[in-house]
């Protein structure tokens, strides 16, 4: 996030509230948020994660034409995820299990979301090739460890309300006069909702949420979504996940979906070189 317009005092509280001590100026103090946030992701922006019971309406209603009524979270303790993929064409996680199900976990409330993972959780789901942003992504653990189709069982699930930080642009006051020096962004909370999920091989649950693209939403914008699982289903088969590439190094990536311009070449005096 972009905390450079943001007020000192602002700044400072943010700075120890998340148990660091405030040193510098303006610009400084903006800079060591962003490095915070950019080392520890989501665990840097979260006041607090509170377990929920049930999903508001306003979540329990969303989009259901696109991928179905929402579900408790708990129909996924005891599948075997043997493949995923997140964020290719919608604000989603997809999971792949060994029963032949799959499940869509969504956060599309916001027009340009795109949802994210806890440190944690990430890691663990990296154990399983796997396609995020319409890239093919291969697992980093050798084929003798894991076996020709690896698979993770899930533990435990939960949905969950968090508190998070967010930037938001603000106006100025009626009367007052714009200047470069003045701030015009806050720092602000919001509660939003997300999804937990305890895997093998992971002591505490990690979290999938949503957040909005944008650095520094204006302030009637959200900066986070709310996420919620859909039911299982049986109809979409898992995708190809054998790597096609047999030499390609653990960790590998190929690109199935291009997401960016076709276009290629340098551009010369406005004529695009082939």
């Amino acid at each position: 996030m972009d905390y450079y317009r943001c007020p000192n005092a602002k700044l400072t509280k943010e700075i120890q509230r998340r148990g660091f001590q405030p040193y510098g100026d303006q610009d400084q103090l903006s800079e060591g948020l962003q490095k915070d946030d950019s080392l520890r992701g989501s665990e840097a922006t979260t006041v607090e994660t509170v377990p929920a019971q049930f999903v508001p309406s306003r979540v329990n209603l969303m989009r259901t034409v696109e991928f179905g009524k929402t579900a408790h979270a708990n129909i996924l303790v005891g599948e075997r995820i043997v493949h995923w993929t997140m964020n290719t064409f919608f604000p989603t996680l997809q999971l792949f299990f060994e029963s032949g199900r799959s499940c869509t976990i969504e956060g599309g409330q916001l027009s340009n979301a795109a949802v994210g993972l806890d440190p944690q959780l990430r890691f663990r789901l990296t154990d399983i090739t796997h396609e995020e942003d319409g890239r093919l992504i291969k697992t980093t653990l050798p084929e003798k460890l894991v076996g020709p189709s690896p698979s993770i069982a899930i533990l435990e699930a939960t949905i969950a309300c968090r508190t998070s930080v967010a930037v938001k642009q603000t106006s100025p006051e009626y009367g007052q006069v714009l200047s470069p020096t003045q701030p015009r962004a806050d720092i602000l909370q919001e509660k939003h909702m997300v999804v937990g999920l305890r895997l093998e091989g992971m002591k505490r649950m990690g979290y999938l949420w949503a957040r909005e693209a944008t650095d520094t939403p204006s302030s009637g914008q959200k900066t986070w979504g709310d996420m919620r699982v859909t039911g299982l289903r049986d109809d979409i088969p898992v995708p190809f996940f054998g790597f096609p590439q047999k030499k390609t190094k653990f960790g590998g990536e190929m690109a199935v979906v291009e997401k960016r311009s076709m276009i290629r070449g340098r551009q010369a005096n406005g004529i695009l070189e082939r």
